[in-house]
């Protein structure tokens, strides 16, 4: 976000635990996140301008987020972007705030995929053009990129595997220093570079887990932070 790194601030952050959170629906893993981020900001729900929240499949209109909190009279934006939909709100709220519109905002998303019983993520209409083109879900888009990866930086299958293999146990080990992380058992580097393959050349390890869970953040401009 180029040029107004000087003129918001992040001021509070929350998230929930995340893994299969059949406990809890998309509202209650909104409300832990977001009281989490005011608590943090040191607001209250009040003070929020505006919002954006960012889900692929767990809800369709901004009052995913208004009615949990009970933010009432604000506009509320929906964002999906696939991968980058967390991101995504965060930058479009950013941008409100650098812009002069708002004071203070909220930025929240939310999954709860596993109350579908799908064990990976759906396919939606737009991904596939004609009907009969095979499907191409996620881990099948990133094992592309994965070899063309491969083949530009002139890597064999097991110099990539092990470059694969180092960053996930890396993510692993990660996991194990976070309370909220959905996983938080080591593994090694052989053990990815063996793992049962699921994409060619992107094994079990190298995707992906489904996880439930939400995360929150109170953004507002930087002379008021």
């Amino acid at each position: 976000m180029q040029g107004i790194k000087d003129r918001v601030a992040i001021v509070g952050m929350g998230c929930t635990k995340f893994g299969e959170r059949w406990d809890m629906a998309a509202n209650d893993l909104i409300v832990d996140a977001c009281y989490e981020a005011f608590e943090d900001a040191g607001i209250e729900p009040k003070d929020i301008q505006a919002g954006w929240v960012g889900t692929t499949s767990s809800g369709r209109r901004g009052t995913m987020l208004t009615y949990p909190l009970k933010l009432d009279y604000i506009p509320v934006t929906r964002v999906e972007n696939a991968c980058a939909t967390g991101t995504d709100a965060l930058r479009n709220a950013c941008y409100a705030v650098a812009a002069g519109i708002y004071d203070i905002v909220l930025v929240a998303g939310v999954e709860k995929l596993k109350d579908s019983g799908y064990s990976g993520l759906p396919l939606y209409p737009e991904v596939v053009t004609s009907g009969v083109e095979p499907p191409v879900p996620a881990p099948v888009q990133f094992a592309l990129a994965a070899t063309r990866y491969f083949h530009h930086y002139g890597l064999s299958f097991e110099e990539g595997k092990e470059t694969l293999a180092k960053i996930a146990a890396k993510n692993h080990h990660n996991g194990t220093l976070n309370p909220k992380a959905h996983f938080q058992r080591e593994i090694t580097v052989e053990q990815a570079v063996n793992a049962p393959m699921v994409a060619w050349p992107l094994g079990l390890f190298d995707c992906c887990g489904v996880s439930d869970g939400g995360a929150a953040a109170v953004i507002c401009r930087a002379d008021l932070a």
